[in-house]
């Protein structure tokens, strides 16, 4: 059966490969990935769902990565969670190594933006109290002594 389908699909594809090549070739795998994508999975009762002015803050845990705290807040609200992400970065400037969300600071507390300040950001309507999160301290701070 496999070595059929593949058949066919080197014929549609006008491919000319000798049939011996098919007994010795490993099966085709298609991975899909589930909930990669807001296809009407929308909760109504997740509160940047229901309020578009909702925004909350989360304190981030020893190995707990910026995707941990997306899905946690925002999964299933029906928005784009890339543009979450980077809205959270620019949120949050100090709590991740030079504005790279891969590299989040541990005990950080992240202001998590709604709907209005994600907005607001993409039409460059920053305020001032988003720009500031991050929970930084003095502690963050490089010192270069010396000459």
């Amino acid at each position: 059966m496999i070595t059929r389908i593949i058949l066919t699909i080197t014929l549609l594809m006008g491919l000319t490969v000798s049939t011996g090549a098919f007994s010795q070739s490993q099966p085709l795998v298609v991975l899909e990935y589930p909930n990669q994508s807001a296809s009407g999975n929308v909760d109504s009762n997740n509160p940047f769902v229901i309020d578009p002015n909702y925004a909350t803050k989360h304190k981030v845990a020893q190995n707990e990565t910026l995707s941990h705290v997306i899905n946690k807040h925002y999964a299933n609200s029906g928005l784009n969670l890339k543009f979450i992400e980077m809205a959270i970065v620019a949120a949050n400037a100090k709590a991740f190594v030079r504005g790279n969300p891969n590299f989040l600071y541990a005990d950080k507390t992240l202001h998590l933006p709604s709907l209005n300040e994600i907005q607001d950001m993409i039409l460059g309507k920053n305020k001032s109290n988003a720009a500031s999160g991050g929970g930084g301290s003095q502690s963050d701070q490089i010192y270069f002594i010396g000459g």
